[in-house]
């Protein structure tokens, strides 16, 4: 039917208004419009067998209430066809989905789902659709109450707030990086939407009522304020007839809510504090930030031209503006950055860990070196080389896990939102013309002047740090509760208590089966019992063993060299994750940083070294460990490659002092952030290091332990440095030699290139192998500064002397999205939870951004019970086991192919293992569930755990802890 449609035709009420070749991304951009409601839909038709589906609205906030993310996620807690309290976690059980979210924007709301399957798609569009028309949130404000916040009354009187999106922007707020952007977008955009938290702010998402909630469902979700973006090889004409049904009920109207254009301000410079710990040291810890609005949406040369002067001016530690700065002691950090996305982009600098007295200078010093800068003009080379890389991953298109027609989709909403031609942001190519003749004729000094020195669109946030602003919230939360209850009558108290037994009640109730089965589901048949993998030749060259993964990656090479660390000991291991992140850092005998700087992204896609842990199945005592260089380049480039990698592998220098320690500071501050937003991760590492040599081996890797390092060597470094620079030279020689080396190449094969790779590193031999020995830990508590806090226990099935199953992957998912979910995330008000088995027989269970860490442990002991609970009710398993497969079949790119075949040759994994294992999956019964529910007690009852939070959550877990620390200090 595509190939003979024609400008105007009608199919189920959508006109074709334009049809566009974009060759950059091989695919025709397909306009229609739903002409009963006007409703434009665009369609990406390309060859992509993953098909997306994206419903965007409009939505334009005028408070800090967060009403359009409370929509968000209460919309997907039922609808008029589809009546069970969340289809959105049915889907995730039962569906062959490869992405099922939604996003809330700071102008607009997307819906997006994809999967590789045509009739798995229809369902979650037919889902999605009614959700977002149709809630039954709207009949009644339970999933109101749930989702955004309640009131919760104890038997002792004491008063709180609960809801999911509460906690979660109680978790966002703890990072500084949160509280600056949104103290920065209050400043430059105080007239336009811009200036509210889309989001929600903890202190403003109590004043939201329901009313107001109804009243923004109307005003916005109305098909007339949709957009709807499909994407890859979908049934055009299934797709179509199923999305007349949802929209031929309205009418046209004409949406309100326009996003203003805000004029230029420059108002005062702004103060604000963020938190830090009770017991930190708040001296050198100020943060200076400046913001310059610069551009239209529709400027994308201007805009481009920015992101490429931005790295010039503070990308590296050699770039001119944050050389500068850090070498007068005016930061130990700073970032530029382009924040695009919506209707006017601007610039944010961000100097952090800076004196307190020494803000107004460096606001000074900012303005004086830029002006310098400019009229000294910029190193050519350096921005030759940054548009050469920017060129290259612009054809690259690796999004990694992340569908592309996802990305695709929100890329068209950028401009298509505003007016704008939905092409603009993805037919980048053409732009890199433009640039280079930017270049040549000083171009990008003028854009210098035009956005850092001259522009009159600007503002300054300074921000203080406060070792008692945690402390003063939690009272101010508790001044807010007391002003709303200070009038509450006795009927208003029952009231409140009935509203919330009412919500737990409709928490605990299960749906009906005749509730779930007006769900649409897939059935087994739907599964494919084929295992699909990546072609792979194993052959030696010189000794070495050598991966050939002989795949289309559209001309671009991707080569990963695997070095052993096997003769290295857990401890070890810490100094060799941060001898590897200076390499394609520091100088080396030939280039100096910036020249090496140059030298990469003019030559390599991608250049990355980094540290890795792998187990076999059930094996708690053995590890693999590896230094793993990954690059990427264009076939043409080739000849240039191993030059360079011998260079930076053999040559790379230890020996600046200065250089080397901006970088550990660096290191230690980006570490130490990550710990308020990914603070389940560092709990589930810290959990299972005890348990496996996997598990400890990752905690040296990117835990709390790699943390220590950091911490302890930027205290001793004057002292120490030296020593350390020894050790990094020795280990450059003792690691990167062919004798430890696998060598992964995806691509074309080129046997004699692969050679002179090989014979490019040296021949010292390996020690012997050293155990990485499991931690000595229990139960530890590690405080942060944040209100809210992440748990996790773990244990391991080999430990208690059993094998691991494959229908773990099941039980994970039932337990996830069942027990864990209702009881943690619907009950508890965590935003996620989780459980996870890994090939070692380490399992972990979490919580992120849980109000209640300490309840949550106590549910995760629960788990093996729940499990067998389960498999005595007549729930059948099928879905589970369709969503595992979707879970463990995600979407990969050419480079992602090559690493995870070439991870199952380290492994051991054979094609004859993994078909077995899918004839076992698909098999699966409840009867190996209920065996692995005891296993699972077993393992949980001896295991560890950890919990990470705020100090108020980590003491109320009280004698469930053995030890307390912080973790910032």
């Amino acid at each position: 039917m595509k190939d003979n449609m024609k400008t105007n035709d009608v199919i189920h009420g959508f006109r074709l208004k334009e049809s566009r070749e974009l060759k950059e991304i091989r695919a025709t951009m397909r306009l229609f419009e739903f002409e009963k409601t006007r409703t434009p839909l665009l369609w990406l038709d390309r060859d992509d067998e993953n098909k997306t589906f994206a419903i965007a609205f409009r939505t334009v906030p005028t408070d800090d209430t967060g009403v359009f993310h409370i929509l968000e996620h209460s919309v997907l807690n039922g609808s008029e066809k589809y009546p069970v309290k969340e289809p959105f976690v049915e889907l995730l059980k039962s569906s062959l989905q490869t992405f099922l979210n939604a996003f809330t924007f700071p102008d607009k709301t997307m819906y997006p789902v994809s999967s590789r399957n045509d009739k798995d798609l229809l369902n979650l569009i037919d889902v999605y659709m009614d959700a977002v028309l149709h809630p039954l949130s709207k009949r009644e404000p339970l999933g109101f109450m749930q989702e955004g916040w309640h009131y919760e009354i104890d038997d002792g009187g004491n008063r709180s707030y609960n809801g999911v999106v509460f906690n979660e922007m109680k978790g966002a707020y703890a990072s500084e990086d949160t509280v600056l952007e949104a103290g920065m977008n209050r400043l430059l955009f105080p007239d336009t939407c811009y200036r509210w938290e889309s989001g929600g702010h903890p202190e403003h998402i109590t004043e939201l009522t329901y009313e107001n909630y109804l009243a923004a469902h109307d005003r916005f979700y109305h098909p007339s304020n949709a957009r709807i973006v499909l994407d890859g090889s979908v049934d055009l004409e299934s797709v179509l007839a199923k999305l007349e049904s949802f929209l031929s009920p309205y009418d046209a109207i004409t949406p309100d809510g326009e996003i203003a254009f805000q004029k230029p301000v420059a108002p005062d410079p702004a103060e604000c504090r963020y938190e830090i710990a009770p017991d930190d040291d708040p001296s050198d810890k100020a943060i200076l930030a400046r913001g310059w609005v610069f551009a239209s949406y529709d400027e994308p040369v201007k805009i481009a031209a920015a992101s490429i002067l931005s790295s010039a001016l503070c990308g590296t530690n050699e770039s001119p503006l944050k050389k500068a700065l850090m070498d007068e002691g005016l930061a130990q950090d700073v970032e530029l950055s382009v924040m695009d996305g919506i209707r006017q982009e601007f610039a944010l600098l961000v100097l952090r860990n800076l004196p307190e007295e020494r803000l107004e200078e460096a606001q000074r010093r900012i303005g004086e070196i830029l002006e310098k800068i400019a009229s000294d003009g910029l190193d050519r080379a350096r921005l030759e080389a940054i548009t050469d890389h920017w060129e290259y991953v612009t054809r690259e298109k690796d999004f990694g896990s992340m569908p592309r027609g996802l990305v695709y989709a929100i890329d068209v909403m950028e401009s298509w939102l505003y007016g704008g031609d939905p092409a603009q942001e993805l037919c980048q190519e053409k732009l890199f013309g433009s640039i280079r003749e930017m270049i040549k004729t000083g171009g990008f000094e003028k854009l210098l002047r035009e956005i850092f020195i001259d522009c009159p669109h600007r503002a300054t946030l300074r921000m203080l740090p406060s070792s008692t602003l945690g402390e003063e919230k939690r009272l101010a939360e508790k001044k807010r509760l007391d002003e709303a209850a200070k009038d509450w009558t006795d009927a208003d108290v029952e009231r409140i208590r009935a509203d919330f037994k009412r919500l737990r009640a409709f928490q605990e109730a299960p749906d009906t089966p005749e509730k779930i089965a007006t769900l649409p589901v897939l059935s087994l048949s739907d599964v494919s019992e084929k295992v699909n993998l990546t072609p792979q030749t194993v052959s030696e060259i010189d000794g070495v063993t050598v991966l050939e993964q002989d795949i289309d990656t559209d001309g671009i090479v991707y080569a990963d060299c695997y070095f052993s660390l096997d003769d290295m000991s857990a401890d070890q291991l810490s100094e060799t994750v941060f001898f590897a992140s200076l390499l394609g850092q520091a100088a080396t005998e030939k280039y100096d940083p910036t020249s090496l700087f140059n030298e990469i992204d003019a030559k390599l896609g991608h250049f990355e070294a980094s540290c890795a842990a792998m187990a076999k199945a059930d094996d708690a005592d053995g590890c693999k460990t590896f230094l793993t260089l990954r690059f990427s380049f264009l076939e043409s480039k080739k000849p240039e490659v191993i030059p360079l990698i011998r260079e930076i592998t053999g040559a790379t220098r230890f020996d600046d002092r200065g250089y080397i320690y901006n970088l550990l500071r660096q290191a230690r501050m980006g570490s130490e952030r990550q710990i308020s937003t990914a603070g389940n991760r560092v709990a589930a590492l810290r959990a299972s290091a005890s348990l496996s040599a996997k598990g400890a081996a990752l905690e040296a890797i990117g835990g709390v332990d790699m943390l220590r390092w950091l911490q302890d060597t930027d205290k001793s470094y004057e002292s120490g440095f030296e020593g350390l620079s020894a050790r990094f030279e020795a280990l450059k020689k003792k690691i990167f030699s062919r004798r430890r080396l696998i060598l992964s190449v995806t691509g074309a094969p080129d046997r004699q290139w692969e050679k002179e790779l090989i014979e490019s590193f040296g021949t010292d031999g390996m020690g012997e192998e050293i155990p990485k020995t499991p931690k000595a830990l229990s139960a530890e508590g590690l405080v942060i500064p944040a209100e809210i806090g992440f748990a996790a226990r773990a244990g391991n099935l080999a430990r208690v002397g059993e094998k691991w199953r494959i229908c773990a992957s099941v039980a994970s998912q039932i337990l996830t999205y069942g027990y864990l979910w209702n009881t943690v995330r619907v009950k508890g008000g965590a935003y996620g939870t989780r459980i996870s088995v890994t090939r070692d027989g380490s399992v972990t269970v979490t919580s992120y951004r849980d109000p209640s860490p300490a309840a949550s442990l106590d549910v995760f002991m629960k788990t093996g019970e729940a499990l067998r609970e389960f498999c005595l009710s007549d729930e059948k398993i099928d879905k589970y086991i369709i969503s595992t497969f979707a879970e463990s079949e995600p979407l990969f790119t050419p480079r992602m192919k090559g690493v995870r075949a070439a991870e199952r040759y380290i492994l051991g994994i054979t094609p004859e293992e993994l078909a077995a294992n899918r004839k076992k999956l698909l098999s699966t019964a409840k009867a190996d569930l209920e065996e692995f529910s005891r296993a699972l007690d077993k393992a949980l009852e001896g295991g560890t755990l950890c919990v990470v939070g705020g100090k108020n959550v980590v003491d109320a877990c009280g004698d469930k802890l053995d030890s307390v620390c912080s973790v910032t200090v």
